[in-house]
């Protein structure tokens, strides 16, 4: 449990515990006193912070459905409809752009879903979007935003496939604008996150997601321990920098044939594997073909000692990790006590 440190601070605390409550018993809705034995609090507090959430609208009292005689205790449901958030990624695949947005719900079910290939994606093309969907659906209270690049400490966008976007102030400006939270962070790290929380891999869990696509860097999203690792200036994961005895033009020639392919591909994960000893590494990208892996993991087997091999999967579209991953974080901030206490 975080440390706080004052009244309002425990006040948010527990509200954010009775909804995250609430939100594990979402399909059937749970009593005051399952709430207070789920949280911790006492009865008299989970009933207070209850009438303040259904007064609101941010939790509904539903019939209780099992109770047949006598006075039935009040049965509450998460609102996952009380307020929406709004995801927009892109990625360059093919020589194309391509812009896509989710409005997604507090419980993680998209509402809607479009993707879009653009000849431009600056930062007027992302707000016109944002607002096209703050217009059709007031209740979007924050911003989710996935980016093929290096994202600073302090936001901005470093490095991107996106030229349009390089050195763009984007989360400020998109918090000038819409006065709503807007987080932001990189397509590997979100991908990452969302094949971390998909497939539910325990709190523990070392794995990493490596990219190679056409006329593309290669990059990587890692997790350790059950945290995305990004480095002192965000850099983590960048390992089109790895000294694998070429440059990096040399690198991106080399990965347009066959053997090219499969030695690069082969060097990366090693590398990965010495530096972090994940248990499973996920690659894409259209470079790789099915009949590939094979001949990748033979390279690998010649240098990894077999006890410290991981698993190594191919997956041919991460689209639904990337939403998964970057809906997940926006939501984890926008739920999060201390956020906003601004501490």
């Amino acid at each position: 449990m975080p440390i706080v440190s004052n009244t309002a601070q425990v006040k948010i605390y527990n509200v954010e515990m009775v909804k995250n409550a609430l939100k594990l018993k979402a399909l059937s809705g749970g009593t005051k006193t399952t709430i207070a034995r789920i949280t911790g609090l006492s009865i008299a507090t989970c009933n207070t912070i209850l009438n303040e959430l259904e007064a609101t609208g941010e939790i509904l009292e539903v019939t209780n459905e099992y109770i047949n005689f006598g006075r039935p205790a009040k049965l509450y449901r998460f609102n996952e409809n009380f307020s929406y958030i709004c995801c927009i990624y892109m990625s360059y695949e093919n020589m194309q752009k391509v812009l896509t947005y989710a409005v997604v719900d507090l419980l993680g079910n998209i509402i809607k879903e479009k993707s879009m290939i653009k000849t431009c994606i600056d930062y007027d093309e992302i707000e016109n979007l944002i607002q096209e969907l703050t217009n059709e659906y007031e209740n979007i209270k924050a911003i989710g935003v996935g980016v093929p690049g290096v994202v600073t400490q302090h936001k901005d966008i470093d490095i991107c496939d996106i030229e349009e976007l390089v050195n763009c102030n984007l989360v400020g400006r998109l918090k000038d604008k819409f006065r709503m939270d807007v987080v932001i962070d990189n397509d590997m790290n979100l991908i990452a996150y969302g094949v971390y929380q998909k497939k539910e891999y325990q709190e523990n869990a070392s794995i990493a997601v490596v990219s190679f696509y056409k006329d593309n860097f290669p990059g990587s999203g890692i997790i350790v321990d059950g945290h995305i690792i990004r480095g002192n200036t965000n850099f983590a994961g960048e390992v089109s920098y790895l000294p694998l005895g070429c440059t990096r033009s040399q690198q991106k020639e080399l990965l347009k044939g066959r053997e090219g392919i499969t030695q690069n591909v082969a060097k990366t994960l090693c590398s990965l594997i010495a530096i972090i000893n994940p248990r499973i590494i996920v690659m894409t990208g259209t470079t790789l073909a099915d009949d590939m892996l094979g001949e990748i993991c033979s390279l690998i087997n010649e240098i990894i000692p077999e006890k410290h091999r991981p698993q190594i999967l191919l997956e041919n579209n991460v689209q639904e990790y990337y939403l998964k991953g970057l809906s997940s974080m926006t939501l984890e901030y926008l739920n999060n006590p201390i956020r906003k206490e601004g501490f």
